[in-house]
């Protein structure tokens, strides 16, 4: 069967729309982080959503978002928002015991307690790292409007406070100079963020959600020295490698989530290696 058959069925369209939208949304949260150091972020928030995940299987709930999304937005408040301003333990030691003890209560959770079906290594692995294969994924009708909805306010949000953006990622310090209040776009970064990965790692699993946040970012300042450039480049980059990881995968019937993945490292080593040729010829 070709790919133009294989996109005529619906699976198809909603896996590819649904991972194009949540590629774009974390290539633009993941520049902020990326830039703040805060790289492995997104996979302890993922681990994060990963054990709300757990809990939603083990009660059984019809949505899942309704848990997942709200504990994953409060772990980021917490960490991103709150974190620099109220510490207890080191930030990188906080991110460690979150990503450690998510995964850990996450897989305790549904090892220790039944799950609708029984098939507990099934469940925990479509949970971490999506469907071995593209019917498998959770892409419906529903979930691709919602993630829709959120690119949507993603962007807008980048369109109206482009600039606080781009202060809270360098120099915070220089806003509370100005008389501005940089708590206040940290910490809705930091909820936009939470619903991204929550609705990221639903649609596609915990490895790929921090790899889009990654990957993508790290490929774009190869291609740019600008906080706008970076930005730019990074959509691109994410909107481009995840139909091609769907293409891969279908035809030659490889795990579509991991394929996105070996896709955007190759496009960062292509990149990288590109950059440091440009370098040795200027």
């Amino acid at each position: 069967m070709s790919v133009a058959e294989l996109l005529r069925f619906p699976f198809t369209q909603y896996a590819l729309a649904a991972s194009v939208l949540m590629a774009i949304c974390a290539a633009l949260i993941g520049v902020p982080l990326v830039l703040k150091r805060y790289s492995f972020m997104g996979f302890g928030l993922s681990n994060v959503a990963f054990m709300g995940m757990a809990f939603a299987l083990v009660i059984d709930m019809e949505n899942s978002m309704a848990l997942v999304m709200p504990l994953t937005v409060v772990a980021t408040v917490l960490l991103i928002g709150l974190g620099n301003r109220f510490k207890q333990v080191s930030g990188d030691a906080s991110l460690a015991m979150l990503t450690v003890g998510s995964l850990a209560i996450g897989h305790f959770v549904i090892n220790t307690f039944s799950i609708r079906g029984g098939n507990i290594d099934r469940a925990v692995s479509e949970t971490l790292f999506g469907g071995t294969r593209l019917v498998t994924l959770n892409a419906r009708p529903q979930e691709v409007w919602l993630a829709l909805v959120i690119t949507v306010l993603v962007v807008i949000f980048y369109l109206f406070f482009y600039r606080r953006i781009y202060a809270v990622t360098f120099d915070t310090e220089f806003m509370q100079a100005t008389g501005q209040h940089p708590i206040v776009y940290e910490l809705m970064l930091s909820v936009i963020t939470g619903v991204v990965i929550a609705m990221s790692m639903s649609l596609l699993g915990s490895l790929l959600t921090a790899s889009l946040i990654i990957f993508p970012a790290l490929s774009a300042m190869r291609l740019s020295k600008t906080y706008k450039g970076v930005l730019f480049c990074a959509v691109i980059i994410a909107a481009v490698c995840s139909p091609v990881g769907i293409f891969t995968a279908l035809l030659f019937e490889l795990p579509p989530t991991t394929t996105i993945i070996m896709v955007n490292i190759a496009a960062f080593v292509l990149l990288t290696a590109l950059s440091a040729l440009r370098k040795l010829l200027a």
